[in-house]
């Protein structure tokens, strides 16, 4: 045993290595090591997957879950999901993409995730991303516009196309997150008017920006408004805030055959028999479903395809508000409290860029560029061949305001 872990070690010293930021706890956000950084090995592509250069990732509410969730405690985790990339290496029966090639996607919830300067992704997860955009504004758009998109397909049965659903009037129960500012967006796109909460005066400014048609203020009654509005019920309900605190409201306003679809969890039961009077449908929608059971895989990359010509033609704009440049854990754990502290509208994109040290032509190359976690002096632990960095990172630790 003791000679096969000098072997490994020996191996582990000469695998090529890569930047990460991720976890080892489940403390307070507010911890300064909330988030650490490290020098791991970089992945491999299997035959089917692709390695990708990360170049700029978009922190959701999904993320901050799932590191308060944590409890693999001591065993680094990376998370993060958004992701706008670089193919830098393929699988041997990859054939939709090169080296090189843009690309963007929702990687897999239960594999490591994107918060490092290289992953390894399914290759029918991706898309090729739209040229239109640049890096930062691609990369708040993949996990809001599929989620956008299983609501109206999955949860609405309606086809996402232009016009598809002319005069159908939507309700948006929090029209002002990374969510709710794609699906109004998508819904005007297919004819729908569109009916949208929000709060504070900047969430109201947004929501009506996104396009919504109707703003109503979440703090008062929300049936009063939705009359006021000229509809005494509606045809399709989006919960994106809180399926037991609007289940009542709901019941209340779709109408006779109408659907239902939340992406939020309930914390005690709802009644599902009162919607039978009229006919109504309740559906839940959850687009890491694919990447967790392993099904419908393709599909995803089927809409991001979508999704990236409606960004190319402007029917859809990039959600993004708020940038920190640079992966550090500084960035990263600045962005999880911004997204979980429910401060900013719309979408936190942290941009790799000040990471990348060489240009997208050297993308897979033997001589990778030299990591910006450099080892020194200082005091690091060994853990599975991966070396923790006990420092703050050199880089710089500005946001854009």
């Amino acid at each position: 045993m003791a000679f096969k872990s000098v072997i490994n070690a020996i191996s582990d010293h000469f695998h090529p290595k890569m930047d990460a930021v991720g976890v080892t706890h489940n403390g307070p956000l507010e911890a300064e090591d909330a988030f650490i950084e490290r020098s791991v090995n970089k992945p491999m592509p299997k035959e089917n997957e692709v390695l990708v250069q990360v170049l700029a990732s978009a922190v959701n509410p999904v993320d901050t879950k799932m590191r308060a969730g944590y409890t693999n405690t001591g065993v680094f985790r990376i998370f993060g999901l958004d992701v706008v990339g670089r193919v830098a290496a393929v699988g041997s029966c990859v054939t939709r993409f090169s080296v090189g090639d843009r690309v963007f996607y929702v990687g897999k919830q239960r594999q490591e995730g994107a918060d490092a300067t290289y992953q390894v992704v399914d290759a029918d997860l991706i898309a090729h991303a739209p040229s239109r955009l640049d890096d930062v504004a691609t990369a708040a758009m993949p996990l809001t516009s599929v989620t956008s998109h299983d609501i109206m397909h999955h949860g609405f049965h309606l086809p996402v196309e232009r016009n598809a659903a002319r005069e159908q009037s939507l309700l948006i129960i929090n029209g002002a997150g990374g969510v709710g500012s794609v699906l109004i967006q998508l819904a005007k796109y297919m004819g729908m008017t569109v009916l949208a909460t929000a709060g504070s005066p900047e969430s109201k400014k947004w929501v009506h920006k996104m396009g919504a048609d109707f703003v109503l203020d979440y703090h008062l009654d929300l049936v009063k408004q939705t009359k006021a509005a000229g509809f005494d019920q509606v045809d399709y309900i989006a919960n994106l805030q809180d399926t037991n605190g609007y289940w009542d409201l709901m019941v209340r306003l779709i109408r006779p055959y109408g659907q239902i679809a939340s992406i939020v969890d309930t914390t005690v039961p709802v009644d599902l028999g009162e919607l039978k009077t009229k006919s109504a449908s309740f559906t839940w929608v959850y687009m890491l479903a694919r990447g967790n059971e392993n099904v419908f895989l393709a599909e995803q990359g089927q809409i991001l395809e979508k999704i990236s010509q409606l960004l190319e033609s402007g029917d859809l704009k990039s959600t993004v508000t708020k940038v920190y440049h640079g992966l550090t854990a500084h960035n990263i754990r600045s962005a999880n409290q911004d997204v979980a502290g429910h401060h900013v509208n719309g979408k936190v994109v942290v941009d790799f860029a000040p990471n990348i040290l060489a240009d997208g032509d050297n993308l897979g190359a033997e001589g990778d560029a030299k990591s910006t976690f450099e080892d020194g002096p200082d005091d690091v632990k060994e853990h599975e061949g991966q070396t923790q960095k006990e420092r703050k990172s050199d880089l710089s630790h500005d946001e854009d305001k």
